[in-house]
């Protein structure tokens, strides 16, 4: 019973999107988390790869098919860092497109060590709100503030 229920899983988890399948170096994720019970996922990776200062957005299917990849200077980057008021910390970093488009990473949780981290993805076209994805809960994973810094100190000293 034990074997199929380890076969079961493995077979479930092969379909699934996985953190670390788009960013081209361990280490280098500041963001990632799945959608629609694992059928997608989006990764944010310091392209540190690339030429230039860069960060990557690379939002992708369970078979590691990238559906939208944008590879963006840090220092042309907008974010909206936690404002320091109330309970509930977030933060977010908005990546420009062709088209007028824009995607708005965003990750936040209540201060508290149960409280789970919440994210999701804000699709804009001409600063208006298209559409918004919410992440599988559990599968994010974020170091945004990082990233903000990074963004501050390439904007501040280019």
């Amino acid at each position: 019973m034990k074997r199929l229920s380890l076969a079961t899983a493995l077979i479930f988890a092969a379909g699934m999107a996985q953190a670390a399948q788009y960013c081209l170096l361990d280490g280098t994720e500041v963001f990632s988390c799945t959608f629609n019970g694992g059928a997608k996922a989006v990764e944010l990776c310091d392209a540190i790869w690339e030429d230039g200062d860069m960060v990557s957005y690379g939002f992708f299917k369970s078979n590691g098919e990238v559906e939208k990849e944008i590879l963006q200077e840090k220092v042309t980057l907008s974010y909206t860092p936690w404002n320091g008021m109330g309970t509930y910390m977030s933060d977010s970093v908005t990546f420009s497109a062709d088209g007028g488009y824009a995607y708005e990473v965003w990750a936040g949780g209540e201060q508290s060590a149960e409280a789970a981290l919440e994210g999701g993805i804000n699709v804009l076209q001409n600063d208006d709100v298209i559409a918004t994805l919410s992440c599988d809960a559990g599968s994010v994973t974020s170091d945004l503030g990082a990233l903000i810094e990074m963004i501050d100190l390439a904007q501040v000293s280019p």
